[in-house]
């Protein structure tokens, strides 16, 4: 099977990037590796998971916060966490704030209580998100967003919180929403701004968990662009008996992408080990030859 390796390509990324799919899947890594070549490329780029369980602090060896932080040995790279928790304390401080010294400390405290359930926590979180994506003009400073989301579960949340903030836009007036929401589920329809990238591995639950998140973005009216496969020993000519094996194994799901459900696929091979830290991104970065991801009508010219 003849597939080309992921690799982004600077001159025609478009502004927003997703990392979406199962957990463990390697997002974190792919979004990581991507983030480095495009900042190697001279953009200006902003690398931001929306993972409550994120480890993007120890795969770029820097300590983050809610806030960008420039990324030691990669100049032009910023990352952030959306951190739930701390969005979520942020919100009610914003609304409950205002009402200090106005309002008893009773209804101080019972405003907080019905401000502290989960389904605070989520709306925070997807206020912090549609301010990356919504508005027109943000982040102006930045040539490429890259999202490395939590797993399949939680990017839904942030699909089904964007469309209903759709349908409230259209029992309300247009002019009295914020620019981030009339415009959030628009960019992320719209390819010229946003590229969702599912990523899998060669293997039945994940390749079959991504195919049924397609089909909820679509639904969404939303199109991956691509699927990358990782973790994979297509072609590695292995002599092992037991790499044989497991190659051979992978060839059913590889099939069942390409022919059923990606419109393109690339690939990245098996490594040994996670690559932590600036200059193991830039060596995984390195590695990948084709300069573009494919699809299927494509690779068989």
């Amino acid at each position: 099977m003849n597939l080309p390796l992921y690799r982004p390509e600077p001159a025609t990324s478009t502004r927003f990037l997703f990392f979406t799919g199962k957990g463990g899947v390697g997002k974190t890594s792919l979004s990581c590796a991507t983030s480095v070549k495009l900042a190697e490329a001279g953009r200006r780029v902003l690398l931001v998971s929306t993972d409550p369980a994120s480890n993007l602090d120890e795969v770029l060896a820097v300590r983050l916060t809610n806030q960008p932080t420039a990324v030691p040995g990669v100049p032009g790279l910023f990352a952030l966490n959306i951190n739930p928790v701390a969005a979520a304390a942020a919100y009610r401080e914003r609304l409950i704030g205002p009402m200090r010294g106005l309002l008893p400390e009773a209804a101080l405290r019972s405003m907080e209580e019905q401000l502290s359930g989960s389904c605070t926590v989520e709306i925070a979180a997807f206020d912090e998100f549609s301010g990356f994506i919504g508005k027109a003009e943000a982040p102006g400073t930045y040539d490429h967003v890259l999202f490395d989301t939590a797993p399949t579960g939680h990017t839904l949340l942030l699909l089904d919180a964007s469309e209903a903030y759709n349908r409230e836009l259209q029992r309300q007036s247009r002019e009295s929403q914020p620019e981030s929401v009339l415009r959030l589920l628009e960019r992320l329809r719209d390819p010229a701004f946003t590229r969702i990238l599912l990523v899998t591995l060669p293997e039945a639950t994940p390749v079959h968990e991504a195919a049924a998140l397609q089909e909820d973005l679509r639904r969404a009216h939303i199109e991956p662009f691509a699927w990358i496969i990782n973790q994979s020993l297509l072609n590695s000519g292995s002599c092992d008996p037991l790499l044989q094996r497991r190659e051979a194994a992978e060839h059913p799901y590889l099939s069942e992408v390409v022919e059923r459900h990606a419109t393109r696929t690339a690939w990245l091979p098996w490594q040994a080990e996670e690559p932590v830290g600036p200059d193991a991104l830039a060596r995984l970065a390195q590695s990948q030859r084709s300069l573009v991801i494919q699809s299927p009508n494509e690779q068989r010219h």
